[in-house]
């Protein structure tokens, strides 16, 4: 069976590596591990992998350094990264994100089946499309409940990117990571940059 892509789990806890390295070889992915975060950032630099599940709790580096050389280097700064903690706070939750992780994951909170589905989702929205761009719908809501929405994802100024202040565009990818009706990824970019939030 060919390989779907390279995922590197950097994650101090044994059974929690032994659990998603069975589960992400049996769905077909080439898995290398990492038990500490100096050298899950090594890995990260040396083999370029498609996705990283990283844990925050470390020893050696902990996972949000880790996650900061992995954007901070331009060779690194591309490759998406899902958090897998223990810490469930939303400051941390927060503070991940705002470094540029691309999901956050609460170990015992999810299934591993749901973190595959997670993992298989983030690599459907960074793998280039076959039938061209995705869906790039403009975003104008207003009211109570988008503006809750802008305030739970960060944005201070209506749907404006907040680099380049242009209107952002709802961006959907056909998921096919789900079965039955079509399903889709989603995410607002900003059609300027591409920063995605």
């Amino acid at each position: 069976m060919n390989s779907k892509g390279t995922i590197l789990i950097v994650e101090d806890q044994v059974g929690f590596r032994m659990i998603y390295e069975d589960l992400l070889a049996d769905a077909g992915y080439q898995v290398i591990c990492a038990e500490d975060g100096e050298t899950g950032w090594k890995l990260a630099k040396e083999k370029k992998p498609s996705l990283v599940l990283l844990d925050l709790g470390l020893p050696k580096v902990d996972g949000f350094e880790v996650l900061h050389r992995m954007r901070e280097d331009p060779e690194t700064k591309a490759i998406p990264v899902i958090i897998f903690s223990v810490m469930g706070e939303q400051a941390n939750v927060k503070k991940a994100m705002d470094m540029g992780a691309n999901d956050y994951t609460i170990k015992g909170f999810y299934t591993p089946r749901q973190i595959l589905s997670k993992i298989k989702s983030q690599l459907i929205l960074f793998e280039p499309m076959q039938d061209g761009a995705p869906y790039k719908i403009p975003v104008t809501a207003g009211g109570e409940e988008a503006a809750k929405f802008q305030e739970e994802i960060g944005l201070t100024q209506g749907y404006q990117c907040p680099h380049c202040k242009v209107e952002m565009v709802l961006e959907m990818f056909p998921d096919h990571v789900r079965d039955g009706t079509h399903w889709f990824t989603s995410r607002l970019a900003c059609p300027q940059c591409g920063k995605a939030v």
